[in-house]
């Protein structure tokens, strides 16, 4: 039996690190993507540690394949031809895309993989039959504050936002040689665990990548790429809180500036508002990975998953149906005008390193994570440049209406030159006369009370002035915040073939 248990913990490491080294190709993304673990056009993230580590994966192969044939031949094509990619993936731009049938199927696997790891955001739409007020997309919101609350509170504290945090992970948050927590940027949030409808506790875990800088009490900073699990979670009878509150830190019950919560008691009315009684609480918070990470802004690298068929929710076109009968100005065709157009506000805006240019189409998440890529781009006096870029083919995705939003998943088919160059006019990456074709699903929300046409051009969509938009996305004119999707589409999240899980 032991014996029997060894074998199978060595097929399982020989198959997980030709796994490992499949994702390792996969994580970067170029034309219009963003590695978090290493930058726009940057390498991976999961690179190997030394010649220690290939030496035993050869060994462990060699044994599987004389042991276990039927397994450890094809772990060995797999393992072999990946290495062959990566190879091809760092010559003179060989690789641009891929087109293979092997290359094709090791994306496939490992979205596979992923997505069985994962949980759709669809499954949250479940929890509206407790809470009709539930919305996703505030909850994402909300996940994104929290997430960057806990943060800084390393640095801070936990004392002002103990009625968010289970005590245990209050207690082991705060650094003292930590003197600030800024410049968080989200790159990705994906659900990795969600139960308990019907139970006590609804447990929402989220798996996190992001970016931030520590700022150091005895001087200095530096930069991490981290990737962290939290797990939220709040009592089956919880309701979300109203939609004026929906992106505030206030009283889980009453909505009472934290300044009026001591700990997990309300000073106003006079409830202990702790342990997710009320609202998602942080009940668990890991980090999996953090490593000290330089932005790597022009390196080539291969497209990936772009052959491969849309990932498509089999009631994506019922629950569009329906948003038209409440709307019946939306059509396909209208919808996917609004597409191309912010598509070529952005391609504009993103080859400009213009942030003022893309605020009036993301969401504020997105927009801090383009400002944040932008800023790199700035201060390595360098620019990615997207140039002739159009889109090939637009695929309907996924459909999620309700309270609040309707929120719609598109898969996006571009092409373009994509070439990152120098302020000085050198091209250090792509090139600029071989076209890249890529596609992206994008996720599109707007208010579900909005009816009308989308608007396609740089109006105001709430009083068609000339649009003018601050960084808080508020509209100069008529002051309404443009960029809640409240009023028309806005782009939420971008998310790559390789990383999308429906």
């Amino acid at each position: 039996m032991a014996r029997s248990a060894r074998t199978s913990r060595r097929v399982a490491a020989a198959i997980g690190v030709a796994l490992l080294l499949v994702a390792a190709v996969a994580l970067a993304r170029p034309g219009g993507g963003h590695s978090f673990s290493g930058g726009f056009h940057g390498g991976g993230g999961s690179s190997g540690g030394g010649g220690g580590g290939v030496g035993a994966l050869v060994e462990i192969l060699v044994w599987l394949v004389l042991t276990h044939p039927k397994i450890g031949i094809p772990v060995v094509l797999v393992v072999v031809t990946v290495a062959l990619v990566r190879k091809v993936g760092k010559s003179a731009l060989k690789g641009w895309s891929t087109t293979t049938p092997a290359q094709v199927a090791q994306v496939q696997q490992v979205q596979q993989v992923q997505q069985a790891a994962a949980v759709p955001r669809s499954r949250l739409d479940q929890i509206r039959n407790v809470d009709p007020g539930f919305s996703v997309v505030l909850f994402e919101d909300f996940a994104y504050l929290l997430y960057a609350t806990v943060l800084r509170s390393r640095a801070t504290g936990t004392a002002a936002v103990a009625a968010y945090l289970a005590p245990d992970v209050a207690q082991m948050l705060p650094d003292q040689s930590l003197g600030d927590v800024r410049g968080i940027v989200i790159g990705a949030m994906k659900i990795v665990g969600f139960s308990g409808l019907g139970g006590a506790t609804v447990d929402v875990e989220l798996e996190i990548e992001a970016n931030y800088v520590e700022a150091l009490r005895a001087g200095g900073e530096r930069r991490f790429y981290a990737v962290d699990r939290m797990l939220l979670q709040r009592a089956s009878t919880a309701k979300s809180r109203p939609f004026a509150r929906s992106r505030t830190l206030d009283c889980p019950n009453c909505g009472a500036a934290l300044e009026a919560v001591r700990g997990t008691q309300c000073s106003y009315c006079g409830q202990n508002v702790g342990y997710g009684r009320f609202d998602w609480m942080v009940a668990r918070f890991e980090n999996m990975k953090r490593e000290p990470r330089g932005p790597l802004l022009t390196s080539n690298v291969p497209e990936q998953g772009t052959e491969l068929p849309t990932i498509a929710d089999p009631g994506a076109g019922v629950r569009f149906s329906q948003i038209q009968q409440r709307d019946p100005s939306l059509t396909w065709d209208v919808l996917t005008a609004r597409i191309a157009y912010v598509f070529g506000q952005l391609q504009a805006a993103w080859a400009g390193r213009d942030t003022a240019r893309i605020r009036p189409f993301v969401s504020d998440n997105l927009f801090q994570s383009m400002v944040y890529w932008i800023d790199l781009y700035v201060q390595q006096q360098c620019r990615n440049v997207t140039e002739n870029a159009r889109i090939l083919r637009i695929d309907l995705a996924n459909v999620l209406p309700d309270a609040h939003y309707d929120s719609v998943t598109v898969r996006v088919f571009a092409t373009g030159l994509d070439y990152t160059i120098s302020d000085a006019g050198k091209v250090l990456s792509g090139s600029r006369s071989r076209p890249r074709t890529y596609s992206e699903y994008w996720t599109l929300i707007r208010g579900s009370s909005k009816k009308g046409p989308s608007r396609g051009d740089a109006n105001c969509p709430n009083c068609g002035a000339p649009l003018e938009i601050g960084m808080s996305g508020n509209c100069e004119y008529c002051q309404v915040k443009v960029t809640s999707g409240e009023f028309d589409w806005v782009l939420s999240r971008i998310e790559q073939d390789e990383a999308y899980t429906g």
